[in-house]
């Protein structure tokens, strides 16, 4: 088999005057399985009030990290994500993903060929970097098992590159890492992947400019910082939510002070002349509305 494409050049998408980025993840359905044997919850509702009040916001890009439906090689569940997402594309605002779990989950090319048709601008790519105003962003596909050993030793060369290149661009005041699944993390259906840790995070930590691993996978809400670093968790898409540590029993301080069961979420990132502003809005089980649920700032590196 031919290696996967890398794509070399950056996908750039400028911002406007006091533009801001979406982020959202772990959009897919609850499966029939999940609700018959986990009694799962089943959000459609919920999903669909995040993604109007994300389109309303008026991003001029969303980060979309992965599990765009339950099942890749699904002809159906990436209609289901069509619709999902249409008004955000009505909108031009521009659609930058990486892959999740739930997309890889195929026999055969099926599920990567239904994501690549609707992300053309990836070009076939895996990992990619894109340019948003003063961030520079380095996607990354942590999925290891779903991908041959000979494009995931590529994909460390090439984040290691892109790294180094990005802090050494005068333009760049800051730099976003995208994973699917987590360093750090509470969660009890699914917790915090070695995997990660071991071959994202010591080079973050070497970065002059990285400020922020975003992250899915968990279907929760999470910050921590670590070595004066952000990691955020931003699973409250639309998936059934998971259930957390409680505070006295977590492996990694959670600076979120909220419940077990988070709302549902996603972020706005606005950037401006001294740092980033990071704000997550939240929406209840059964509400109508979004509310502001957690902000903080981060300064750009001196």
């Amino acid at each position: 088999m031919a290696p996967a494409p890398t794509r070399a050049a950056p996908i750039v998408v400028p911002l406007r005057e006091g533009g801001r980025v979406a982020v959202v993840s772990d959009l897919q359905r609850t499966a029939l399985v999940e609700r018959l044997f986990r009694r799962a919850e089943q959000n459609d509702a919920e999903r669909t009030g995040i993604l109007a009040a994300l389109t309303a916001a008026r991003p001029d890009a969303t980060l979309l990290l992965g599990d765009h439906v339950f099942l890749g090689a699904s002809s159906r569940a990436w209609a289901f994500f069509d619709r999902l997402v249409e008004p955000l594309r009505a909108a031009g605002v521009e659609l930058l993903p990486i892959l999740g779990n739930h997309d890889c989950w195929s026999i055969g090319p099926r599920g990567l060929r239904h994501y690549f048709s609707r992300f053309p601008r990836l070009e076939g790519s895996r990992f990619y970097t894109a340019r948003l105003g003063p961030l520079g962003i380095v996607a990354l596909d942590s999925n290891r098992l779903f991908m041959p050993s000979r494009q995931w030793d590529e994909q460390s060369l090439f984040y290691n590159e892109m790294l180094a290149r990005l802090d050494a661009d005068p333009d760049v005041r800051g730099i976003l890492v995208l994973v699917h699944h987590p360093p750090f993390t509470n969660g009890t259906v699914t917790g915090p992947s070695a995997r990660t840790q071991r071959a994202f995070v010591p080079a973050f930590f070497r970065s002059r400019k990285a400020v922020l691993m975003l992250s899915g996978h968990v279907h929760a809400y999470e910050h921590f910082v670590r070595e004066g670093r952000h990691f955020v968790v931003c699973g409250g898409g639309g998936g059934p939510r998971h259930r957390l540590r409680p505070k006295e029993r977590q492996m990694f301080r959670d600076l979120f002070d909220g419940p077990s069961i988070r709302p549902f979420h996603f972020l706005t990132l606005a950037p401006d002349d001294t740092g980033l502003d990071v704000r997550a809005l939240g929406l209840a089980k059964g509400a109508t509305r979004v509310s502001p649920m957690d902000q903080f700032r981060i300064d750009w590196p001196g």
